[in-house]
């Protein structure tokens, strides 16, 4: 009975001798699938990143997002999710297409005089010309890669004038280099978002602006981890602008927010592939 035994023992470790390196490689193929298939620049070497660029993959996301109160109920970082997924996605439908790492920090308002979303603890900001020079900087680093089309999105409204300036400055810098540098106006329309809530029966009225309907519904389909449900149903409705919000936010729901992030982001491919024509 013992030499069965031990027999048997033999035969399992072998066994697990055999298997362990087919899983092994396995586990590799997958991760190395996994990073290959990333279009994140974060994710990969710099060896690899060449290798993408080599082969025709030129055109590269540079999103801004922004850390801001979003009331009570939603997390510091939720333009930073939204503008991340957002250019995902918008990278993988247009192919050939990589994302730079997010400028997470944006203005918002005189740093000399703070009001707004500065009169809360947690909005990180940066004064309109460091944002400027920032984003300068990034665009040049992107160019110096040998990317040839760089392509600013950004989730924040008082990143848009800026954004569009410095896309200007730099296509007329680097034009010798033939790169070109397009801000994407149609990913940020705040309209388009009002029309959309509008026909799924929430009132212009009730919607709100900052922290309201929109911005709920999309951070929820996103990172449902950065809405807190119990603090969005216990909101105080009396003085909304006082905790940093607006609105009826308790109307959103995640479908809402993914068809919202639908119409953005086919807005964004259809700009970039009229300007790449």
């Amino acid at each position: 009975m013992m030499l069965l035994n031990r027999i048997r023992a033999g035969l399992a470790l072998c066994l697990a001798l055999a298997v362990l390196p087919l899983c092994a490689q396995a586990q590799s193929r997958s991760q190395s699938h996994a990073y290959g298939d990333s279009v994140w620049m974060e994710d990969l070497t710099w060896v690899e990143l060449k290798a993408q660029i080599d082969a025709g993959h030129t055109s590269v996301i540079l999103p801004t997002g922004g850390v801001e109160q979003n009331g009570p109920y939603i997390t510091l970082g939720k333009h930073n999710h939204v503008v991340a997924h957002a250019s995902q996605e918008i990278a993988t439908a247009l192919g050939r297409t990589l994302v730079a790492p997010v400028l997470k920090v944006v203005p918002q308002g005189p740093m000399d005089k703070p009001s707004g979303n500065l009169l809360f603890p947690g909005t990180m900001a940066l004064r309109d010309e460091t944002f400027d020079r920032v984003l300068q900087d990034m665009v040049l680093s992107l160019a110096y890669a040998g990317f040839k089309r760089v392509y600013l999105i950004g989730d924040h409204g008082q990143s848009q004038a800026i954004q569009d300036q410095v896309a200007q400055r730099m296509t007329r810098m680097l034009q010798a280099a033939g790169v070109r540098v397009l801000h994407v106006q149609s990913y940020y329309q705040p309209e388009l978002e009002e029309a959309y809530l509008t026909r799924q029966g929430v009132p212009q009225a009730l919607q709100g602006e900052h922290a309201g309907v929109s911005d709920t519904a999309q951070i929820w389909t996103v990172h449902s981890d950065a809405v807190r449900q119990a603090a969005l149903l216990a909101r105080d409705r009396q003085q909304p602008a006082a905790h940093g919000m607006s609105g009826r936010p308790e109307l959103a729901t995640p479908e809402l927010g993914r068809e919202l992030l639908k119409l953005r982001i086919k807005a964004a491919v259809d700009e970039i592939r009229r300007f790449d024509k």
